[in-house]
């Protein structure tokens, strides 16, 4: 039978708790409790568990309606234990709800599905808890088994990582297993800029509109889906700027992103046909997909094929996975950043028309030229004296 004494000598405010354990010991634990009341019911509650773990009826359901009824009846709360794919559901419902932009949400939303269908029926109705590094680790070798690159996995893990974090601040896991899941990763497969020659043949090679397109990425930085829905409202041809909605970011809360117009970009849209409020700037462009067979990303792969632009590829991939290419319309993003960065131009600048939220992501697009590099180290010389002596030594 159990029951609870304090030891004097320590002056503890907790009663210790004496109950007969699993193997029949009598065993001493602090309750935590300083209402000796509440603290017999504690103490009752562990030998209850002992000698159900004795008897080998210690199951999953027996241990939460000990816990629950333990929990319920010292602090008035009840023992809340949700599923993996409930927790999960729940925090990518959300994320929508916090904002987030709903490519993102719906991105979010096939890892935790793909998550889910690796685990199966069975575990994913398991106790959020019970979620282990082993088995995300499987699912992003599964993932990467299928064809998807290395930097895609390593994405996978990060969203889940982002949900278990989530789960560890609100008290339902004690530590978050997807961190200890070590990253891929992979040095080969980055994106390139383009050239001053490169973007020279791809704007020869382009239509009117793609022309504007080019433009409109190498200037501003745009992504492939904001540049083709612009419309003649995002420009002003006084001040010299455009101001848009980036799609990566749209949400209900997200402020629109104003940027300054180069004026090879303000010559361009000069010589258009002038439209009005949300008459599209690229009209047989306008509300493409993308991706997928026949997308904008596909059309401008065959216009870098047809100006003689280089691609390097990656490695080739079967099943899901995409084959990486080093330079695609994303490339000008890259150039736009790039070029910034060459030309000194301050980080607080770059990251505000870039629309970037870290420095992290921001660093990415940043290819600094040799020219820039051999720039830099004119700056750091030695004295001279001093050092051609060490040198000839």
């Amino acid at each position: 039978m159990a029951c609870v004494w304090k030891h004097q000598s320590l002056k503890s405010p907790f009663w210790i708790g004496q109950y007969s354990g699993p193997d029949g010991r009598r065993l001493n634990r602090s309750t935590k409790q300083t209402d000796r009341r509440k603290a017999q019911k504690v103490a009752d509650t562990w030998e209850a568990a002992a000698k159900k773990a004795r008897m080998c009826e210690l199951t999953q359901a027996a241990s939460i309606k000990i816990l629950s009824e333990l929990m319920e009846s010292t602090t008035g709360e009840v023992l809340k234990v949700l599923s993996i794919s409930e927790f999960l559901g729940a925090w990518i419902s959300d994320r929508s709800q916090l904002g987030r932009a709903t490519s993102t949400a719906d991105r979010y939303q096939g890892l935790v599905k793909s998550l889910l269908s690796h685990l199966g029926a069975q575990r994913s109705e398991a106790s959020i808890a019970s979620l282990t590094t082993g088995e995300i680790e499987k699912w992003r070798n599964a993932q990467l088994a299928a064809g998807k690159g290395a930097t895609t996995a390593d994405y996978g893990v990060k969203v889940i990582s982002a949900g278990l974090n989530s789960a560890r601040r609100k008290g339902l896991i004690l530590s978050n297993p997807a961190e200890a899941v070590e990253a891929v990763g992979t040095a080969a497969e980055s994106r390139e800029p383009f050239t001053d020659e490169e973007l020279t043949s791809l704007l020869r090679a382009a239509d009117e509109e793609w022309k504007g397109m080019i433009l409109s990425g190498s200037w501003c930085g745009l992504r492939i889906a904001d540049a083709a829905n612009l419309t003649w409202g995002c420009i002003d041809l006084e001040k010299d700027t455009l101001t848009f909605q980036p799609s990566k970011t749209r949400n209900k809360d997200a402020s629109p992103l104003t940027i300054a117009l180069h004026q090879e970009l303000v010559d361009y849209f000069s010589g258009l046909n002038r439209g009005i409020g949300k008459a599209p700037l690229f009209p047989s462009l306008y509300g493409h997909k993308s991706g997928s067979h026949g997308g904008l990303s596909n059309e401008f792969s065959r216009l870098m094929a047809k100006s003689g632009v280089i691609v390097r590829k990656g490695r080739k991939k079967e099943g899901a996975g995409r084959q990486f290419n080093s330079k695609g319309f994303h490339s000008l993003r890259h150039t736009m950043i790039s070029r910034m960065a060459n030309a000194n131009v301050s980080p607080d600048v770059r990251r505000a028309m870039a629309g970037h939220s870290s420095d992290a992501v921001h660093r990415k697009y940043i290819h600094l030229s040799l020219d820039a590099q051999r720039s830099a180290l004119k700056k750091l010389t030695p004295k001279p004296a001093k050092r051609k002596a060490a040198i000839e030594a």
